[in-house]
């Protein structure tokens, strides 16, 4: 199993991103799980519910994490300071757009889960970014 986990500012952005992806990807091995929003559905991130999340999924071959912005960033280096190493392993912060980037790795999990083709086309996404 591979699992990703969209941090976003907004629960309705990561729940949108969510919906799109397990339509699109209909996989038994990939997981994706929103992590967007406060605890009260405010707008901000919540580290203790994102910690909750890496720990409910420490099954996982890896864990993926994609972030919207500047502080949902912070969130996720907090908790990879917190969790246990042998965890933190696991956990791989993907610095890219949350919508592609997510979809990417999602869709490239579902054909071959490695991490290092997951890697090559998220870095691949970034590039062609880079390059327009």
């Amino acid at each position: 199993m591979i699992t990703f986990i969209l941090v976003s500012h907004s629960q309705k952005i990561s729940d949108g991103i969510v919906d799109m992806i397990t339509q699109m990807v209909p996989s038994q091995d990939v997981k994706v799980i929103s992590a967007g929003g406060t605890e009260d559905g405010g707008i901000g991130t919540d580290p203790m519910r994102i910690q909750a999340y890496i720990e409910d999924n420490a099954m996982s071959e890896r864990i993926y994490l994609f972030a919207d912005i500047g502080s949902s960033i912070m969130s996720i280096e907090m908790v990879l300071e917190l969790i246990d190493e042998s965890l933190k392993q696991k956990c791989v912060y993907l610095d890219a757009p949350i919508v592609e980037g997510a979809f990417i790795a999602a869709v490239q999990a579902m054909v071959d889960p490695s991490h290092d083709s997951i890697l090559r086309e998220v870095n691949k996404l970034k590039s062609d970014q880079v390059e327009s």
